[in-house]
């Protein structure tokens, strides 16, 4: 089997996948956009499910390397920043898979796949706070709520600048942080 071919697929079921969403795509959809046999497809996944999974299995994968874990000798909140601004870059790389996976459809089976994806970030949004509580660098809260809080402010904020041609990652992560240190509430000195 060929690492090429089975990127090639994945590389096809993206395309077609955003193309037509989740349920109106189809494996001959996918296999025409590959130029390989349906046999061929089954060699590497058995459904279109499983080859959307892996897509999703990808992105995850690709969080991990982006996510950065904080380092107490440099400053927090400029590290937790850049973290933020990866993230949103990895979206507006993958804008196709992005809208795919943000935007619900109609399709109650890409509901379950979706929602596993989500809570698998969830998860590893919660394991970062839950150090942060330890370390002293966050106040002690559930960090199961915030950890969804955060997953919900971050995937509106991404469905929100998906379609806008310019779009500055590091701007939109420092507000994200003032938001979240500060809320909207003026100081006492007016800012």
């Amino acid at each position: 089997m060929s690492v090429q071919t089975r990127g090639r697929l994945l590389e096809a079921a993206k395309k077609i996948f955003s193309e037509r969403g989740y349920y109106n795509t189809q494996i001959s959809h996918i296999i025409d956009e590959a130029g390989v046999a349906r046999g061929t497809f089954y060699l590497y996944f058995r459904s279109k499910e499983e080859i959307f999974r892996e897509l999703l299995k990808e992105v995850v994968e690709e969080l991990k390397k982006r996510i950065k874990v904080i380092d107490l000798s440099e400053d927090p909140i400029e590290q937790v920043k850049e973290n933020i601004e990866r993230v949103i870059e990895l979206a507006l790389e993958e804008r196709e898979l992005a809208r795919i996976v943000l935007q619900r459809n109609c399709d109650p089976q890409l509901f379950s796949i979706t929602d596993s994806f989500f809570e698998e970030i969830v998860h590893l949004i919660k394991g970062s706070l839950d150090k942060g509580v330890a370390l002293g660098l966050l106040r002690p809260c559930n960090t199961e709520v915030v950890a969804r809080g955060i997953m919900g402010a971050l995937k509106e904020i991404i469905i929100g600048v998906l379609d806008r041609e310019e779009v500055n990652p590091r701007e939109i992560a420092e507000e994200v942080i003032e938001f979240g240190i500060r809320g909207v509430w003026r100081d006492k000195e007016g800012r």
